[in-house]
């Protein structure tokens, strides 16, 4: 590992939320049509939930991150409550994984976007190989405490990989923590949407939840985030006891 990376300047972000702006019409046209089959099948969730007391999801793991812990099991929906499951989703041979959120309160059926999974399950096993043959981890630099960038290098990439974002269309890179587990790192596109939605968040809250409310997808593969005293996006990192 080598030197500490300060978080992005403000200027940083500026132009990221000038670039993210840029992808704000076509962003808007993709997520009606998302929203369509997700409606359908929101009402298909809500009249099963209200006539079997249950939710239709498969079983996960306790430990399970919260954004991947609830994929609904549309066996159970159709035919009665739906048709057939939607032509987008994974069991239909389409890219979304749909899932539930806020199942204790207010169930509400949001999609993972398989093509941003599979980049971040890609480079995962890349980094299990390593660490396997290596007995150490490729973190890099120190972003903060216990938030690295990957060393690429030591991975055989010649250019560092990257996701489109379902958020913004933008691209976004790769962290990782102590467990050397790979993460999407989500702050350009938080602080898009910290500037284009109004919010009220203090530092110390988790404002992942920001994407989740005004966007069809979950932030898969995500650390916890909050904001800093200006209000831009930082790591929500615990401190080690």
């Amino acid at each position: 590992m080598r030197k500490l990376i300060k978080g992005f300047p403000a200027v940083f972000f500026s132009l990221v939320f000038l670039s993210a702006c840029g992808y704000a019409g076509d962003r808007q046209v993709q997520h009606s049509v998302y929203e369509t089959q997700i409606n359908s099948v929101q009402e298909a969730v809500d009249q099963f939930q209200k006539e079997t007391g249950v939710l239709p999801i498969k079983n996960r793991d306790m430990g399970t991150p919260i954004y991947q812990k609830y994929p609904i099991e549309f066996r159970r929906l159709v035919p009665k409550y739906l048709p057939d499951a939607p032509d987008n989703a994974y069991g239909n041979g389409g890219v979304f994984e749909y899932m539930l959120v806020n199942v204790e309160k207010d169930p509400t059926v949001k999609v993972i976007d398989l093509t941003v999974a599979k980049v971040a399950q890609k480079l995962q096993r890349r980094v299990d190989v390593f660490r396997y043959q290596n007995h150490f981890g490729p973190l890099d630099e120190v972003i903060v405490p216990y938030r690295y960038t990957i060393d690429y290098d030591s991975l055989g990439y010649d250019q560092p990989p990257v996701v489109k974002s379902p958020f913004t269309g933008q691209e976004l890179g790769f962290v990782m923590g102590p467990d050397v587990k790979v993460h999407i790192d989500y702050r350009k596109d938080l602080y898009a949407f910290l500037r284009e939605y109004e919010g009220d968040y203090e530092t110390g809250e988790d404002i992942r939840e920001i994407l989740v409310e005004h966007s069809p997808f979950v932030p898969v593969y995500s650390f916890p985030y909050t904001v800093n005293k200006q209000g831009e996006p930082i790591f929500l990192v615990k401190k080690k006891k």
